[in-house]
């Protein structure tokens, strides 16, 4: 084969362009400090740092969350905090009421006005918010106060700031939570719905509805607590009672002396009652008003109805107190405070729990975060010392190839003619 000068120039230039892609792809991964600049510099390679990255961004977001739930929780304790002491202040004073060398005038004036305060207190508490507005017990209402004061013009026996006094609370939230996800597929219950915290003892709704002949027109549906309880055509009150004691409720039902359906909670909390899917199931029972169905405030009128709210357990108090009634002071209304404050200090138990879950929780994502960023950093991160030393080998290759281009590429008789 006849070799030609034009081929041994094309052959230089070839190699040389070679060579010059070469050492441009180390000068650029040195001056970026990553190795992989296009997925076709290593197709694999490419692929785990896109995964990699994407889950750093994950983990930091994950941990915003975290750290939003961690505030939140931390307000939550401190405002339940601030309700265990009111709540220890009104037990103190009870007992002193309830000492029998207290005159009356002693237990109407001095005691009661502070309990009164104390209530108003322990409202707006309920009524918290954190710094972005949002309520802190209001379940999934978080744009409204969680809790509505009723006052009144009349007070028992006597006159309380001029006989207007605050007279019940309304809870206007839901039982739904907020929630953060802190990890792939966990999502976190970061607030406690205040017909819960704010309930002082355990409630029982007897529908006063002879239900001895009833039976269920079809398959309808209803739910006590959100938990939904299936009922099938032909259904009884028995078997309606059997389904809501198997379910995981924490209300327990059984047959009243009318022969009606009386349900009780097993732990403090307002009842959330609601037939669902166009059900009619507990208005037929007598449970709840058919015109007014949202759950919350929507017990029938013919339902006698008993337990109270921690406000209603200290508006008891005040008004026992302004009657001057030790009896009811040192009995029922200890029995009511012991068991307000026990509800308190149970959930103020659960948000510690939450606390140290996410404080492990954030460790975790901490050390997943320095292993992510380790692997990623294996993965697109330029050894310095291996590209310098690349580098230096390739600009002397490159100077080599000069030398014996020009060693090769000898002037032409033209050159000489010229």
């Amino acid at each position: 084969m006849r070799v030609t000068q034009s081929m041994i120039h094309n052959d230089l230039v070839l190699t040389l362009n070679r060579q010059k892609n070469s050492l441009e792809k180390v000068e650029n991964e040195i001056s970026t400090g990553v190795k992989i600049q296009k997925p076709s510099d290593d197709p694999v390679g490419a692929a785990n740092q896109n995964i990699l990255s994407s889950r750093l961004n994950e983990i930091n977001q994950y941990e915003r969350n975290a750290g939003d739930a961690r505030d939140k929780i931390n307000l939550i304790d401190g405002n339940l905090g601030q309700v265990t002491d009111i709540m220890q202040r009104v037990r103190e004073l009870a007992v002193q009421a309830a000492n029998g060398t207290n005159s009356k005038f002693e237990l109407s004036e001095p005691i009661a006005r502070e309990i009164e305060q104390h209530l108003l207190a322990l409202v707006d508490i309920a009524n918290g918010k954190d710094s972005t507005g949002k309520t802190l017990f209001g379940g999934s209402v978080i744009e409204r106060n969680s809790f509505v004061a009723v006052y009144s013009n009349n007070v028992t026996d006597g006159n309380l700031d001029n006989g207007r006094a605050l007279s019940g609370v309304v809870y206007q939230g839901d039982i739904l939570t907020q929630k953060r996800e802190i990890e792939r597929g966990q999502q976190m219950d970061i607030t406690v719905p205040g017909n819960r915290v704010f309930w002082g003892t355990n409630m029982t709704i007897a529908s006063n509805t002879d239900a001895s002949n009833y039976v269920a027109r079809g398959n309808e549906s209803f739910a006590i607590d959100g938990v939904k309880i299936d009922v099938a055509a032909g259904d009884t009150l028995n078997e309606i009672i059997r389904k809501i004691n198997n379910s995981p409720v924490d209300v327990k039902a059984s047959i009243g002396a009318q022969n009606d359906l009386v349900l009780t909670t097993k732990s403090p909390h307002q009842m959330w009652l609601e037939d669902v899917e166009g059900s009619t199931v507990l208005q037929d029972l007598g449970v709840i008003d058919g015109n007014n169905p949202a759950p919350g405030n929507n017990i029938s009128a013919s339902a006698l109805v008993t337990g109270m709210s921690m406000f209603d357990v200290i508006i008891q108090l005040r008004d026992d107190l302004i009657r001057g009634d030790q009896n009811q002071i040192g009995g029922r209304d200890m029995e009511a405070i012991d068991m307000a404050m026990d509800n308190v200090l149970r959930y103020r138990s659960d948000v510690g729990a939450r606390e140290n879950r996410l404080e492990t929780h954030e460790k975790k994502l901490a050390s997943d975060k320095i292993y992510t960023q380790d692997l990623l950093a294996k993965n697109q991160d330029v050894d310095m010392v291996d590209s310098i030393v690349q580098l230096k080998w390739l600009e002397s290759i490159h100077g080599y190839a000069l030398k014996v281009g020009a060693d090769l590429i000898k002037p032409t008789l033209m050159d000489f003619l010229r």
